[in-house]
Order: structure tokens, then sequence, then C-alpha cells
């Protein structure tokens, strides 16, 4: 039987090979402060405008940078310091770190304001060692310090625009210093647990098992929160919890977003708006494999990001700390054998806001203004099927946490025949779809991605906005968003759109 197969088949031409996967993103080395070939640097954290912030090796010390547009700026440290890093950054360019008042002192939570300009939060006590870990779009700091008559170790504490902190935990020595904070002022410190307007949920474990130690490190807009949780005696899995499992009580919950190779401790350090989680795989031991940086999203599977950039960059990815609404991610690798600070840009990504045209537009985003399909900023291609110029809002709400949430357009005028488009390479994408209005619950949101049910529900006084994300498969060349039936005064407000 094999020779009559092989008689069969011979003189066939062979089988076309399987067309090479393209990789998911491209990398940007950071660079370094120093001339020095074994400056090292590490990136922490990236806003909407692909504005990167970490800390870099100096002759000095170690010290905080920003990069933007190619160009690493040296944010230096507090008058007589000597180290300094920066761990968060706003859209409005305003960051949150570290810096000591004299060289090899303590550490002090600081911001940096968005021209550079360095504030001590710390206030007036001495040896208060502590640090700034999250920044809202306020220019809020997250973080905390040691209580004035301890030594023990920082607390969790907000610092307001004028210095003035809160403590958080309940006793305030019950929590460590504080890892984040969103859009809603929500805050994430550890162990694991959130902070919300004065309450504080802790964060429920992966087994039902009292005594498991959950940590947090990352919080979106959507009370979605990043961190790690054991999964035995001897391990950790990085976890995503949305916010319906954040409650008082709750013994268990949470997605299990697993580890990459086998190894034993991973941890979620970074959200975005659409629920992609980046974080670190580490065995914790020496010597042992090198750490591995992933991306994992809502209903897909973990991923080594080493497998996802072009082959043959000579890069090692070992830890992913941020992840930007436009998909992008930073952290530290090895670069031809010295640790780097990378950025990683997806292939493609669209970041599209539905507002008037005199609209502000938010940072990182293109402005929809209900034209037609056709050309529009940043090289993208989109719009209606019919003209829906008319239809855009600008509420200029108090209620709205920003600016994306702050207009929409009416996405059933003129017709509810009508459809929005993307024009993207046939493949497979991540979509955030947002749909509501600050000032109004008027409507039955009903909306499809390709076909698929996206958004199906009722807003309401104290929900006004529905989102979701979901994975989607374009073949014709354009993403389409439209009215599902039974919609009533549909209202988009914004879609993130990733290459998967």
């Amino acid at each position: 039987m094999p020779s009559a197969i092989l008689l069969l088949t011979a003189g066939l031409p062979a089988a076309p090979a399987a067309a090479a996967v393209p990789a998911r993103y491209s990398i940007t080395d950071l660079g370094v402060l120093s001339a020095d070939p074994q400056a090292q640097s590490t990136a922490l954290a990236v806003n909407n405008a692909g504005v990167v912030v970490g800390n870099a090796s100096t002759p000095s010390g170690q010290h905080a940078f920003r990069w933007a547009g190619g160009v690493m700026t040296d944010l230096g440290t507090l008058p007589g310091g000597g180290t300094s890093t920066a761990n968060a950054i706003n859209d409005a360019g305003q960051v949150a770190g570290t810096a000591d008042r004299s060289a090899g002192g303590y550490g002090y939570p600081v911001r940096w304001s968005a021209s550079g300009a360095i504030t001590d939060l710390g206030g007036p006590v001495v040896n208060r060692l502590g640090v700034g870990n999250g920044i809202d779009q306020r220019g809020r700091v997250a973080g905390g310090q040691r209580p004035a008559d301890s030594q023990g170790s920082p607390i969790a504490m907000v610092y307001e625009l004028d210095g003035t902190p809160t403590s958080l935990g309940t006793p305030p020595e019950s929590l460590d210093a504080a890892t984040a904070i969103n859009l809603l002022g929500h805050v994430t410190a550890n162990p694991g647990t959130v902070w919300r307007a004065g309450r504080l949920s802790p964060l429920p474990g992966l087994r039902y098992i009292a005594e498991d130690r959950t940590s947090a490190y990352a919080i979106n807009q959507r009370d979605e929160v990043a961190g790690s949780a054991p999964v035995g005696d001897a391990a950790t899995h990085a976890v995503m919890w949305p916010s319906a499992t954040i409650q008082d009580g709750q013994p268990f919950g949470g997605v299990d977003i697993g580890t990459v190779d086998g190894i034993a401790y991973s941890t979620g350090r970074g959200i975005n708006a659409s629920g992609q989680v980046v974080g670190t795989a580490d065995p914790m031991c020496h010597p042992c494999a090198a750490p591995k940086a992933w991306v994992w999203h809502p209903g897909g599977t973990i991923a080594a990001l080493d497998s996802l950039i072009p082959a043959g960059s000579g890069w090692q990815l070992q830890q992913a700390y941020g992840i930007n609404d436009r998909g992008q991610i930073v952290g530290r690798g090895v670069h031809n054998g010295t640790f780097r600070a990378f950025l990683l840009t997806p292939r493609f990504s669209a970041t599209v806001n539905f507002q008037p045209a005199s609209a502000p537009v938010p940072v990182g985003y293109t402005a929809d203004t209900g034209a037609v399909y056709g050309p529009r900023g940043g090289g993208r291609t989109y719009g209606w099927a019919s003209d829906n110029t008319a239809a855009t809002r600008d509420r200029g709400s108090a209620g709205a946490i920003d600016q994306r949430y702050d207009t929409l357009v009416h996405s059933q005028r003129p017709t509810a025949a009508n459809r929005w488009e993307l024009s993207v390479p046939n493949g497979d994408y991540l979509v955030h779809l947002v749909a509501g209005d600050p000032d109004h619950t008027d409507s039955v949101h009903r909306f499809t991605v390709e076909g698929v049910a996206a958004i199906t529900g009722t807003p309401a006084a104290t929900n006004r906005f529905l989102e979701r994300t979901l994975a989607v498969t374009v073949t014709d060349g354009r993403l389409t968003v439209a009215n599902a039936p039974g919609a009533s005064n549909n209202k988009l407000a914004y879609v993130d759109v990733v290459a998967l």
C-alpha cells in the first residue's frame, strides 16, 4: 500500500508552504541615559499617547526617564538627591514615582509635571520612606509611606494635588503601599484589595481557601484588576478579577490567566481598558530559566511575548509592566546581551472616539465626527454608511470620567440601518466597544461587531455605560459595527481595535 501511494503522487507539484504568520508586534529599544555600553533601562508604564516612563542607569545612579518620539529624557532627582524612578504616567503627561532627598537615602513619593518639574509629596518628617506607584488623570498619586512614628513598611495612601495624604487601610497598617489608581479614583493595594470611596473590598482567591493571599497591581476604568493568587503550596498564577467579583465576603473568584512554559510564578502587572493583561512569569530561583514576559486577553490564552515579535530580533523579553488602550506594551528585556527597556506596538490598532468635530479629541485617539466612510486622520479609513454628523454630541457633563465618556453619536440616525466600518487587513481583532451617555439613560443598547452580538443591555443611573471586549475575525477588509434588532436610541462612545 505505501508503494501504491508513492506511485499515485509521483510527479505532482509539492503542496505550497504555509504562509508565515506575521509578528503581532514591532519592537523598539528605548535606549539608555548613559554612554556606558553596560548601561541598563526598564520601562514601567505607557500612556495613550505612547509616552513611556521608567528608570535607567546613569554615572551618578538610577534616574527616572520619560521617552517620547524616540527621545529619552532624564527626569532627574529631588534637589540633593541621587536616585529616582518613574512608575506611572497619565494622559496629561504627569508622572508618579519615587526619589531620595540625599544620595543613598530613603525614597519618597514624588510627582513630575508634564513639563518635568518635580514635587516632593513626602511631607516634612524625615525617614518616612515611601513610593509613588500610580497616578490618575487629575494628578492624584497612589502609593504610600511608613507611619511617622514607625520604622515599618509603607502603608497605602493617596496624595491629593496639594500633597495631602489619605490613608486607605483600616487600620492603616493593614495595607501595604497602594499600587495603582484608575479614572474613577479607585485604588489597589496589597494584600489584594480595592479601595472605592472609603470602602475596602478584598480580592478573592482562585481556590476556596481562607488564607489565600492575593496581590493586585493594576486597575482599569471598568474596575477590572490584574494581579496574582496562589494555586498551590509553591506556585501563583496571574489573575484578572472582573468588577463583579470584587465584593466583600466573596470567597473565591477571578479568571485564572495561568502561566507560560510551566513556570511556577506568574503575575499580572498591567491592564488596559479592553481587559488585556500583561505581566511576568518567573521561576523565582537561581540558577534557573530567565523570566518571561507575556500578554493575555479576555477569552484568549496567555502567550509569551517572545513568540509575538519578529524572529531574529535579538531580544529576550523578560518583564512586562504596562499596556495602554492602543495595545502598546512596555517592559524590560535582554537585547543583544544588555538589559533594555522595550516598547511593543501592535501591527495594527485603531482607537476612535465618536464626537462632534468641535470637541477636544482624547489623547491617543482619532475622531469620528459622523462622516461617511472614507480616509481619516492617523492613516486610517473609517466612517458611516450614511452621513451622521448631525447626530454627534459633546455633553460637557460633570459625570463623565474622561472625554471618551463625554462624547457620543446616535448610531441609528438617520436610519436604524446605518452602520460604522473600519478598514483593516483581514485577520483576527480584539474589539472594545463602549455604548452610553453620561447624562441620559433613555436607551436600549444593542450592537453587533462583524455580526457577533457585542453589547446588549439597558443603562441605569448607576451604570450609564455598557462595555464589551470580544474577538472577531474580518474576511472582507472592513470591521463592521452595526445596530442590532431591538435597539432603541443606540449611542456609541468610543471603540478600541487591536490586531491579534
